[in-house]
């Protein structure tokens, strides 16, 4: 019914969304090493692993899409290799509504350092897969960027050595995504489409399935 959401996005108002590739970004989200722990953990996990919970997944594709600003459809081929549990019929939707552009869905721009201190407290999950920070005191685990040259000498740590900087600034890159993408929502074209898919996908009285 939707043939096209494979490559496009279902949401036809988004495909005027026009985002540059960094080959360089991509690269350093596939192989974990963004600057940004739970992130890169999120990421070595699921290379290793096949296997993520939906929230990390999510956290994935938000960083790559919103943070990082890259089309997902860039994001889509390595995710699909790497699942276990790939199902198409799961893996475009999710894709989508966490990349923002289905026009339907609230838009979700995951803040993972807000996720790390909340969710990997004790950075558990973070030590098993970003080993090199793991003897850093737990406030540096969860932001490492914080450390001042003092505090590398006395933790005999090295940013961009042992670890590297973060790849941008996440304070500028998502409040540029947020501000695109809420202006975005009220497009003609993007609410026109949301009335579209409603109407096409929705059971109504007069749209029952027998």
């Amino acid at each position: 019914m939707e043939h096209t959401m494979e490559k496009a996005s279902l949401n036809k108002g988004f495909r005027k969304l026009k985002k540059s590739i960094s080959e360089k970004y991509q690269e350093a989200w596939k192989t974990g090493q963004t600057g940004f722990p739970l992130v890169d953990a999120s990421m070595r996990c699921l290379n290793e692993t096949g296997y993520l919970n939906f929230r990390m997944r999510a956290l994935l594709v938000s960083f790559f899409t919103h943070i990082l600003w890259q089309p997902w459809q860039d994001a889509s081929k390595h995710l699909s290799q790497m699942f276990l549990d790939f199902e198409p019929g799961i893996h475009f939707p999710q894709l989508q509504m966490n990349s923002g552009e289905t026009g339907l869905d609230t838009l979700r721009i995951y803040n993972p350092i807000k996720n790390s201190k909340e969710h990997d407290e004790d950075v558990a999950f973070i030590k098993k897969w970003v080993p090199e920070l793991a003897n850093l005191p737990t406030a540096f685990i969860h932001e490492p960027y914080l450390m001042t040259s003092l505090d590398e000498q006395f933790n005999n740590f090295h940013l961009g050595k042992n670890y590297p900087k973060t790849i941008v600034d996440i304070n500028l890159t998502r409040k540029k995504a947020t501000e695109i993408l809420w202006k975005m929502k009220d497009n003609p074209d993007v609410i026109a489409e949301n009335r579209r898919i409603l109407k096409k996908h929705t059971i109504t009285s007069s749209n029952k399935m027998v």
